[in-house]
C-alpha cells in the first residue's frame, strides 16, 4: 500500500479498469457472484458492469445478508445542519457558488443553538454541520464554537466544511467532533479543474488528502463520496471504492463511509450528461457491489434521492440515512427554501421515515455513539 492515496490513485490504472467495467463479460460476473464476495478491485469492477445487472437479485441477497451480519437491523439516522452558504469557490455545478444570486447567510451562534434545539426536538441525536467554503469560518474559530454548541445536546457531531489542516481537525476533535465528511466530487485530475475554475477548492491534491489529515487528527468517522453526474460514473465509483479500502487499512480504528449523491437541480443551472448519472437500478447494483467488496463499509443515502429509491434500498446495504433535511441555513427552526444548495426529494418527517423503516423490519437508531462509552 502506498503512503498517501494520491500515489495509490495515480498508480492504480483506474482508467483501464473503468473501461473493463463498461464491458466485463458475463462469465466474470458469474465467477464473483458465485464466490459471494469481491476480493479485488477488478472483481468489484465486474459487479458494476452492465453484465451484472442480470445478477442483481442474487447480489441483493448477498448484500442484505452481509449487512445484517455486520450491522444488524439498525439504520442510523442523522440530520445535516447547514450553518453557512457563503462561499469563495465558483464550482460550476453548485448552488452555493460565488457567482450564484442566492440569499447568503451564516448563522449566528445563537441561531446555531436554535437550530440544534429544533433538530433535537425532531428526535435526532446525530448531526452533520455543513458549511460552504469560506476561510473566515475556520480562522475566526466559528466552526469550533458550532461544534461546542452542538455537543451540548448531540452525542454525535460531524463536520463537512472546507478542507483544513491536521491542527484544525485536532482542535475540532478536542471540541467534541468525531466525524469528517468530504466529497471529492471527481477523482479525475483532468476533469477536476474544469469543474472548479476558481477558489481554493481548485487544489485537487489538497482536497484528496483531506480524509488522511482527518484520520491523523483522530476523527472516528471518515466520510467520502463522488458527485455522480460530473464524470463517468463507473470510474468515480471505482475510485471511491479504492479510496475507502485505502483508508480502511490506514485508519483501521475509524469507520469509513461512502455516500452516493447524484446531481440534483440547483441554482447553478448545471446540466450533467445523462450517461454520467447512474439510474436507480444502477445505484442499487452499486450499493450491493460495495457491500460485497467492503463488508464493514458504512453506506449513506441522503434525502436528495427519491422516496421510492430510498425505500427500495432499506435492508439491502445502506446503513445511514438522513431525514427531513434542509439545505438552507436556518432551515429547521424556520423551514425555508431560498438559499438552498440543491433540491431534496424525500421530504418525509422523521416520524414518517422511522415508521417506514419499522415496516421493513429495521430499527431506526437516532443516537449513533456516546463518547463516554469509548
Amino acid at each position: 500500500m502506498k503512503e498517501h492515496f494520491l500515489d495509490e490513485l495515480r498508480s492504480s490504472g483506474l482508467k483501464e479498469l473503468a473501461e473493463y467495467a463498461d464491458n466485463a463479460p458475463k462469465s466474470d460476473v458469474e465467477r464473483v457472484v458465485s464466490r459471494g464476495e469481491a476480493v479485488s478491485l477488478e472483481d468489484f469492477a465486474a459487479l458494476i458492469s452492465p453484465s451484472a445487472e442480470k445478477y442483481l437479485e442474487p447480489m441483493a441477497n448477498i448484500s442484505a445478508e452481509r449487512t445484517r451480519r455486520y450491522f444488524g437491523r439498525a439504520m442510523r439516522l442523522f440530520a445535516p445542519l447547514y450553518v453557512s452558504n457563503e462561499c469563495v469557490n465558483n464550482c460550476v455545478y453548485c448552488g452555493f457558488a460565488r457567482r450564484s444570486s442566492i440569499e447568503r447567510k451564516t448563522l449566528t451562534l445563537e441561531e446555531v443553538e436554535r437550530e440544534i434545539g429544533a433538530i433535537y426536538d425532531l428526535g435526532f441525536r446525530n448531526v452533520l454541520l455543513v458549511a460552504a467554503e469560506n476561510p473566515k469560518l475556520v480562522s475566526s474559530g466559528y466552526v469550533d464554537e458550532c461544534v461546542k454548541i452542538a455537543r451540548k445536546k448531540m452525542p454525535s457531531v460531524s463536520i463537512e466544511i472546507a478542507p483544513s489542516s491536521v491542527e484544525d481537525y485536532s482542535r475540532y476533535v478536542g471540541s467534541g467532533c468525531e466525524g469528517l465528511t468530504v466529497f471529492q466530487e471527481t477523482y479525475d485530475e483532468i476533469v477536476y479543474p474544469t469543474l472548479h475554475p476558481s477558489g481554493p477548492k481548485r487544489n485537487f491534491e489538497w482536497r484528496l488528502a483531506t480524509p488522511e489529515r482527518g484520520g491523523t487528527a483522530g476523527m472516528r468517522k471518515l466520510g467520502l463520496g463522488p458527485l455522480l453526474g460530473v464524470n463517468k460514473w463507473r470510474y468515480e465509483i471505482l475510485a471511491v471504492a479504492l479510496h475507502a479500502k485505502f483508508l480502511t487499512k490506514k485508519f483501521w480504528r475509524s469507520q469509513i463511509s461512502i455516500s452516493l449523491p447524484r446531481m440534483r437541480p440547483a441554482a447553478s443551472g448545471y446540466i450533467p450528461k445523462a450517461e454520467n448519472i447512474p439510474d436507480d437500478r444502477q445505484i442499487v447494483l452499486t450499493v450491493c457491489a460495495l457491500r460485497m467488496f467492503l463488508s464493514r463499509l458504512a453506506i449513506v443515502v441522503s434525502t436528495r434521492e427519491s422516496r421510492s429509491l430510498r425505500d427500495g434500498l432499506m435492508g439491502l446495504g445502506v446503513t445511514q440515512m438522513s431525514a427531513f433535511s434542509s439545505t438552507h441555513p436556518g432551515g429547521y427552526a424556520d423551514r425555508a427554501e431560498s438559499g438552498e444548495q440543491f433540491m431534496i426529494d424525500d421530504s418525509r418527517t422523521p416520524a414518517e421515515f422511522a415508521s417506514a423503516l419499522r415496516e421493513r423490519g429495521l430499527d431506526p437508531v437516532w443516537k449513533d455513539f456516546d463518547s463516554t462509552l469509548n
